[in-house]
C-alpha cells in the first residue's frame, strides 16, 4: 500500500511538474525579456550566458527551507522532484520517530522479561524432565553451561542497563562489568575485545564503540539516545554458529523469549513483533535474530542440547543457512576476510538483527579487498544500480570494469516489496532516459547530473531516517594486513619513562612548581594597561590586543575575562570606561606583586583558567608512556594493535604537542627553539669549550619487519652534536652555527645511518 502512495506521489509529481514548463511558455516571448527578469534576480552576464546554453543553472543563493524557494509573489515556480522528496523525508522521519519512541518504551519489558526467564527456562540443560538427574551436557561440560548463561546475562543486562538506570543484574562481578561496558557505550570512543567477550579471532577482532554514538533523530531526547544505544548494542554482538559457548548462549535465549510460564502467548507474540517491526517498511534482517533462535529451541532441539550434540545442532543451522539464505550479506565487524572467497561473513545470530539494505550489500561487494583495492566505496554505484547512464559514465576507479561488472551483479538487490524498494524505484523514476517529448535542456548531461545529484540525496536522506536499524558496512582488514603503525620496541624503556614521568610529578608537586605563578600574568596584565590607555573604543582595543598576542605573545583571552568580572558588555566600552579600567589594572598587579591577590578572588579565578595546568600534563605524559610500552609488548609478540592504538599512534603527534604547550591547532606554527646546546667541559691551556647539543628534529625512515614482509615507516630524531670552540654557545648562536658555514660535523659513529654521511643545512617542512 505504502508503495502505491509513493507512486501516485510522483504521478503528482509528474503532473505539478509540468505547470512550471507550460507557465515558462506561455509567459515567454523574446530571448531579452528573461535575460532582464535574470538580470533583476541578481544574475550576473555569465551566470545569464551559462543559463541560456544549458537551460538550468544552480546559483549560490540558499535558503533555510526548502518551500522558501516557493514563497516569492510574482514569479513563475518550477517545482522540483527535490522539493517533494524534502517534504517526503521531512513527514516520514518524524513519523519514524513517532515508532521508534513507542518502541523505545516496549523495549525494556522485553529484555527484562527474557532475563527473568532465562534460569526456569533452561533447566532443561541442567536436569532431564524424564529421569530428573543431570543431563549429558551439564555432567561432561558443566563449564560450558556455566559460561553460555554468563555471556547471555551479560550482554542481555548490558542492554537493560543502558535503557534502565536502575537495573542491577545482582552479582558484583557482572555488575561491575556491566558498569564498564555501560561506561565504555556511552563514551562511544573505545575500541576492543572486552575480556569477557573472549579474545579476539579473525572473524571478530574487536568490538568499535563509536558505532553506539546516537546520530540522527535518536539524539532529541534522553530516552532516545538510551534506546539508540541498546538497540545498537544488542544489534553488534554476535553469537556466532562455530562457537559453542555463543551458540549455547543464543539458544537459551532464545528457549528464555519463548518461555511463557504461565502460559501467556500474546507476550511472546508482542515480543516477536518487536523484533520483526520494521521488516514491512525496510526488509530483511541480515543476522538470524532471538525470534529465530526462539524459533529453534523446540523438544527436539532441547534433547539434543541436553545430549551435549553442539555439532549436530550446528550442521542443521548451517543446512538451514544454505536453503534459506541466512549467510550475512554484509559484514559490520571489524574482523578479516573469510576464507571461503563467496562468504561475506559465518552464519550467526544477534538479539536484534539490522536490516538489510541493498546499497549496504552493493558496498560490501564493491568494496571487497579479495577482488579490489578500494578502501571506500562512491555514492555514484547507487546511481548506476538504480539506472543512471550519467553515473555510469562518470564513475572513476582503476577497477572500473570490475566495479561495474559487481554493481551489475548485485541489481537484484534493489527489486523488492518493502516500502525501502518502493522509495528506489521512484529515485529510479529520476534516472532513466527522458521521454521524447520532454524539454530539450532535460535530456542533456547537465540535467543528468541534476537528476543524479537528487537521487542521491533522497537516498542519502533515506538512510538518515534508519541509521539505527540498517546495518551499515564495515571494510575487512586484510589477512595479512601490517599495522598502520610501529613504536620503537622497547617496552621497558617506556615503563621507565612511565615511573619517572609520575616520580617527576610527586616530586615537582611537593617542591611547590604547580601553585599558582602570576608572573606571566604580570606582564601581560602591563601590557594590557598600555593598550587600554590608547585603545579608542572596543574594536580598537581587541584589534592591538590580537596584534600584541601575535608580536609578544600575550594572552588575547587575559583582558577579556578579566573586563567581563564586573558585568559590563562590549557596548560599555567607551574610552573614559577603558581609562577606568587601566586604573583597576594598577591596583590588581600592585596587589599581585605585594601578595594580596586575596582581595581579588575573581581574578584569581580567571588567571586559574588561563594558567597551564602542569601537573595535568605530567599525568598525560605518564599515561602516553603507559600506552607505548602496551603497544610495544605486542608489537613483539606479533600483535596487532587495536583500533584504539592505531587512532593513539597516528594521532601521537597532536597528543604530544598538546604536552609541549600547544594548546588546540596551534601546532600548525610551531616555533623555531628546539635546538638545544650547552657547554659541558673547558680547557683553559686550550682555550677551548667542549659542548654537546641537538638540532632541529630530522625525518627517520624505518624498514619495520613484520610477518615475513617489510614496512616502510618514517618518524622522527633529535640529531645530536658534539664540538669544541673557543667561546661559550648559547642556544640562539648555535640556531646561526647550525645554518651557517660554522655549522659541525655529525660524530663520525653516527654518520653510516645518515643520508650521504652528513647532514645539510636543513629544509623545514613543518605544518601538513
Amino acid at each position: 500500500m505504502r508503495s502505491d502512495v509513493v507512486t501516485t506521489l510522483l504521478a503528482i509529481v509528474a503532473a505539478v511538474s509540468m505547470v512550471p514548463a507550460a507557465v515558462c511558455e506561455a509567459s515567454g516571448g523574446r530571448q531579452t525579456r528573461w535575460e532582464e527578469a535574470a538580470r533583476k534576480s541578481g544574475l550576473s552576464d555569465v551566470d545569464i550566458a551559462a543559463l541560456g546554453e544549458q537551460g538550468v543553472l544552480i546559483t549560490d543563493q540558499a535558503y533555510k527551507q526548502v518551500f522558501s524557494a516557493y514563497l516569492s509573489y510574482g514569479t513563475v515556480p518550477f517545482i522540483t522532484s527535490d522539493s517533494l522528496l524534502n517534504t517526503y523525508h521531512v513527514l516520514y522521519e518524524e513519523s519514524v520517530l513517532r515508532l521508534e519512541s513507542a518502541m523505545a518504551r516496549r523495549l525494556p519489558g522485553i529484555l527484562r522479561r527474557v532475563l527473568d526467564n532465562l534460569e526456569e527456562a533452561n533447566a532443561f540443560l541442567r536436569r532431564s524432565k524424564w529421569f530428573d538427574e543431570p543431563t549429558r551436557l551439564s555432567k561432561t561440560r558443566p563449564e560450558l553451561v556455566s559460561a553460555a548463561e554468563r555471556r547471555a546475562r551479560l550482554v542481555m543486562g548490558i542492554g537493560l542497563r543502558l535503557v534502565d538506570d536502575a537495573f542491577r543484574l545482582g552479582e558484583a562481578e557482572l555488575d561491575a562489568i556491566v558498569d564498564r561496558e555501560v561506561e565504555r557505550i556511552v563514551e562511544a570512543a573505545w575500541s576492543g575485545m572486552p575480556e569477557w567477550l573472549g579474545k579476539g579471532d579473525e572473524s571478530f577482532l574487536a568490538l568499535d564503540y563509536s558505532r553506539y554514538k546516537p546520530r540522527g533523530f535518536y539524539t532529541r531526547s534522553e530516552g532516545l539516545k538510551k534506546y539508540f544505544r541498546a538497540v545498537s548494542w544488542l544489534q553488534s554482538v554476535p553469537f556466532r554458529v562455530g562457537r559453542d559457548e555463543e551458540l549455547l548462549a543464543i539458544l537459551m535465549l532464545g528457549s528464555a523469549m519463548k518461555h511463557t510460564g504461565s502460559g501467556d502467548y500474546r507476550t511472546v507474540q508482542e515480543a516477536e513483533q518487536f523484533f520483526r517491526a520494521y521488516g514491512s517498511f525496510i526488509g530483511k534482517g541480515d543476522d538470524w535474530d532471538l525470534v529465530v533462535a526462539a524459533q529453534q529451541v523446540g523438544t527436539s532441539m532441547q534433547l539434543a542440547l541436553a545430549n551435549g550434540e553442539l555439532l549436530k545442532i550446528r550442521n542443521e543451522l548451517d543446512e538451514m543457512a544454505k536453503r534459506g539464505g541466512g549467510r550475512p550479506q554484509i559484514n559490520d565487524q571489524d574482523r578479516l576476510a573469510p576464507a571461503d572467497p563467496n562468504a561475506v561473513a559465518e552464519p550467526n545470530f544477534r538479539i536484534i538483527s539490522a536490516y538489510r539494505t541493498p546499497s549496504a550489500i552493493l558496498f560490501q561487494q564493491t568494496t571487497d579487498l579479495r577482488r579490489f583495492t578500494r578502501p571506500y566505496p562512491d555514492g555514484l554505484e547507487v546511481a548506476v544500480a538504480l539506472g543512471s547512464r550519467f553515473a555510469r559514465q562518470r564513475l572513476s576507479d582503476p577497477q572500473k570494469a570490475g566495479v561495474l561488472e559487481t554493481i551489475d551483479s548485485c541489481e537484484g538487490q534493489f527489486q523488492g516489496r518493502s516500502l525501502y524498494f518502493g522509495y528506489l524505484d521512484a529515485l529510479r523514476a529520476l534516472l532513466d532516459a527522458p521521454e521524447e517529448d520532454t524539454p530539450d535542456f532535460m535530456k542533456t548531461a547537465i540535467w543528468e547530473a541534476k537528476s543524479c545529484n537528487t537521487a542521491l540525496a533522497g537516498w542519502a536522506q533515506l538512510r538518515h531516517t534508519w541509521v539505527l536499524q540498517a546495518k551499515q558496512t564495515v571494510h575487512y582488514r586484510a589477512r595479512m594486513q601490517a599495522p598502520r603503525g610501529f613504536v620503537e620496541p622497547e617496552p621497558e624503556f617506556f615503563s621507565r619513562m612511565a615511573d619517572l614521568a609520575a616520580s617527576s610529578r610527586r616530586l615537582l608537586k611537593q617542591s611547590g612548581a604547580f601553585d599558582p605563578d602570576y608572573a606571566w600574568a604580570i606582564r601581560d596584565l602591563e601590557i594590557f594597561r598600555g593598550v587600554l590607555l590608547t585603545a579608542e573604543n572596543e574594536r580598537t582595543l581587541r584589534d592591538e590586543l590580537q596584534r600584541r598576542a601575535r608580536t609578544e605573545g600575550v594572552d588575547p583571552d587575559l583582558m577579556g575575562m578579566l573586563m567581563r568580572l564586573d558585568g559590563q558588555g562590549p557596548e560599555t566600552w567607551t574610552e573614559a570606561y577603558l581609562r577606568e579600567k587601566a586604573k583597576w589594572v594598577d591596583t590588581v598587579v600592585a596587589d599581585i606583586r605585594s601578595g594580596r591577590m586575596d582581595q581579588h578572588a575573581e581574578v584569581a579565578t580567571a588567571l586559574g583558567r588561563l594558567d597551564v595546568d602542569l601537573e595535568a600534563l605530567w599525568e598525560r605524559l605518564e599515561n602516553v608512556s603507559h600506552r607505548i610500552e602496551v603497544i610495544a609488548h605486542k608489537q613483539l609478540r606479533g600483535v596487532n594493535p587495536n583500533r584504539s592504538e592505531v587512532a593513539f599512534m597516528q594521532d601521537y603527534g597532536k597528543t604530544i604537542a598538546g604536552i609541549m604547550f600547544y594548546g588546540g591547532n596551534s601546532y600548525l606554527v610551531p616555533r623555531d627553539d628546539a635546538p638545544r646546546v650547552v657547554d659541558v667541559y673547558a680547557n683553559p691551556d686550550a682555550g677551548g669549550y667542549l659542548h654537546v647539543g641537538v638540532a632541529r628534529p630530522r625525518r627517520l625512515y624505518v624498514l619495520y619487519p613484520w610477518k615475513d614482509e617489510a614496512i616502510l615507516c618514517q618518524g622522527a630524531v633529535m640529531p645530536y652534536y658534539e664540538f669544541v670552540t673557543g667561546r661559550r654557545v648559547t642556544d640562539e648562536s648555535w640556531k646561526g652555527m647550525l645554518d651557517s658555514q660554522e655549522r659541525p660535523g655529525l660524530p663520525s659513529w653516527v654518520r653510516p645511518i645518515v643520508s650521504g654521511g652528513r647532514l645539510s643545512k636543513p629544509e623545514l617542512r613543518d605544518g601538513y
